[in-house]
């Protein structure tokens, strides 16, 4: 079974005029580190909400974009126009990968949980970073 969300990312570059945007192959660049108080604030912060509130419905079915979308979602208050180019960023990897999904398949009942953290990896606050994932067999769950 694939679970996807086809539609609802092509939908979303279309309103958002992303539609012709110039494809890419990861979400966030190598060593991308997100800052409060680098940059310009973007001119429009309801604009900027908006396309991140539309990016976080997405994670359910992209667990591959959850880092990126996790990123340019703590800046939601007072975004700038740095936070705004990584949501540029995550759009044009949408665009060339709008048809990824989950994929579940029959397969054994061990329970796989992995972990990371990125000890003081916030730029501004230096708190901790962490993220996991959970495995039923060879399918994610969690």
């Amino acid at each position: 079974m694939h679970l996807a969300q086809s539609k609802y990312p092509l939908d979303l570059l279309e309103r958002k005029k992303f539609k012709d945007a110039k494809l890419i192959s990861t979400p966030v660049s190598a060593g991308q580190k997100l800052s409060a108080y680098v940059g310009e604030p973007y001119k429009h912060p309801d604009h900027y909400r908006n396309v991140v509130g539309a990016l976080q419905y997405l994670i359910i079915t992209r667990p591959d974009l959850s880092y990126a979308v996790n990123q340019v979602c703590q800046f939601m208050h007072s975004p700038k126009d740095t936070h705004w180019m990584a949501v540029k960023r995550i759009l044009r990897y949408l665009k060339a990968t709008y048809d990824h999904g989950l994929v579940y398949k029959p397969g054994g009942m061990q329970l796989y949980a992995f972990s990371d953290a990125d000890y003081a990896g916030n730029a501004d606050t230096c708190h901790t970073t962490g993220d996991f994932c959970i495995y039923l067999g060879p399918n994610l769950v969690s």
